[in-house]
């Protein structure tokens, strides 16, 4: 599916593709070794708590969170490769804010000389606040990953979720997309009664749900649509989806 009809697919505005680049940036540069030489106002506004100020000759990865410093390891190797494209992306849950990074590799005439840190807070653009009663930020978007770009999809535009080890694929308009958002991080974030967790593997949206069968002792549902599959429902999840669907 097409950028433009991905967008359509999903309720976007026609400039939504413009969106990212008129969010304000924040820039980290780093040495050869990834320890942070500066950085911008902006960047630290981002980080907040004078995290980056304290990380000054530092790694990179001490502002991260343990289950984030994987991703930025890999995203600075993806810059480094020869036959990378001119800038390696990735979102990055940190855990209330949701980051598109984007790192360069810096030359000087000898080698590369360190790497330049692109920060994009797309919080407000995929999340809402929640009442004082739960915590974190109840997602309105998911960020996928295409053709080199980050697509906000509506959350009710989006069939259903699978694990991708650390990470998530989101079924929308009959094809998956790679979401840097892991399953249980999504999970926490959409409204339980309607995105609700069937096995380890999937969260399915029940508004697109057709059916469920059941084959020896094992459950699935069926989702319409051109994302039609058989989904497994594991026997922890089973009666909470039943009671749901009222079956």
């Amino acid at each position: 599916m097409a950028d433009h009809e991905l967008g359509k697919a999903a309720g976007w505005p026609a400039n939504a593709k413009y969106v990212l680049n008129r969010l304000p940036i924040g820039i980290v540069i780093l040495d050869a070794d990834y320890r942070v030489v500066s950085y911008s106002n902006s960047a630290a506004e981002i980080f907040g708590g004078g995290k980056l100020q304290n990380s000054l000759g530092k790694s990179i990865q001490s502002i991260h969170p343990e289950h984030s410093r994987a991703k930025v390891e890999w995203l600075i190797a993806q810059a480094r490769e020869e036959e990378s494209s001119d800038y390696a992306s990735m979102l990055i849950n940190v855990p209330d804010t949701v980051l598109q990074l984007r790192v360069v590799q810096l030359n000087d005439d000898e080698a590369s000389s360190g790497y330049c840190l692109i920060l994009y807070d797309i919080t407000d653009l995929t999340s809402l606040p929640t009442d004082n009663s739960s915590p974190g930020r109840s997602l309105l978007k998911i960020p996928i990953s295409t053709n080199g770009r980050i697509i906000l999809v509506n959350v009710d535009q989006i069939t259903l979720l699978r694990a991708n080890g650390h990470y998530s694929d989101v079924c929308v308009g009959g094809k998956h997309y790679f979401c840097g958002i892991s399953l249980s991080q999504l999970e926490a974030r959409l409204a339980p009664d309607e995105y609700v967790r069937v096995h380890r593997s999937f969260i399915v949206n029940l508004a697109y749900a057709e059916g469920i069968d059941r084959h020896n002792d094992q459950f699935f549902i069926t989702m319409n649509g051109t994302c039609s599959h058989e989904i497994p429902v594991s026997r922890g999840h089973a009666t909470r989806l039943r009671e749901l669907l009222g079956v």
